[in-house]
């Protein structure tokens, strides 16, 4: 059986990217989720921001955590803990335009912290630009910490991310400071830390486009983390199969 492509969105720069606190920087998350996607029996490909795009190739698409998206994609002005030294508007419009691509595709998602606000932007939604209590500077500095749950988050039963979890309830290793506000209109919130604010997201319709504010590739030895790359890729070979029967 083919193994089903798993598009992962990146920036052009992503190996070579300035040293900070964040994915893509001293943390690199790509070299995680593309193990997580071979543990779960999918073919990772790396799309990068300037290079060439084979869309009819892709069973599934990944966007990856990050800096924070410039707030002008959803109609607001900066808020002063944005940090505009980072924000990138091409590689903002890169990914909301792939990302818009296989939402209206239906092709099975996975948006990792900021991907899931990409996803959320790209669906009509907007963000909060700043939540107190949710970015840990130690966590977000220290990678060998990356793996520890910081907080639980209840799951909605019913929800596709309940059939994964197994459970109304599980911890997580959130680390933001920006976090899904009002939510696109093909989408539901699916599980809420105890603050209230939105820990992930899916489609009304398309349970297989998912976004996670936490980072199961940091947790992939964990079952319910690893499930997420393994409902991704399952839904995606589901898919392959489906269109190859016509």
């Amino acid at each position: 059986m083919h193994k089903a492509q798993v598009a992962i969105l990146v920036r052009s720069n992503y190996w070579h990217f300035p040293s900070g606190p964040v994915n893509g920087a001293t943390h690199r998350s790509v070299p995680d989720i593309m193990r997580a996607v071979r543990r779960a029996g999918g073919e990772p490909v790396l799309v990068y921001q300037n290079g060439q795009a084979h869309p009819e190739q892709w069973d599934a698409v990944v966007i990856p955590g990050g800096n924070d998206l410039h707030p002008g994609w959803y109609g607001q002005a900066p808020h002063s803990s944005v940090d505009l030294n980072t924000v990138d508007i091409e590689f903002d419009r890169f990914q909301l335009t792939w990302t818009r691509w296989a939402v209206e595709n239906e092709k099975p998602v996975l948006g990792i912290c900021r991907g899931m606000q990409v996803l959320n932007v790209a669906s009509g939604g907007d963000l909060i630009q700043n939540v107190d209590h949710h970015s840990d500077l130690e966590l977000l500095n220290n990678p060998a910490r990356r793996r520890e749950a910081v907080h639980g988050v209840h799951v909605a039963p019913g929800s596709g991310l309940y059939d994964i979890v197994g459970d109304d309830y599980l911890r997580v290793n959130s680390i933001h400071h920006q976090a899904v506000n009002r939510i696109g209109e093909t989408f539901q919130a699916v599980a809420w830390a105890p603050d209230g604010v939105v820990e992930a997201i899916e489609g009304r319709n398309a349970p297989w486009q998912r976004g996670v504010q936490f980072h199961p590739e940091d947790m992939q030895e964990v079952a319910p983390f690893q499930g997420l790359f393994q409902s991704l890729v399952d839904d995606a070979q589901r898919t392959r199969t489906n269109q190859a029967r016509g």
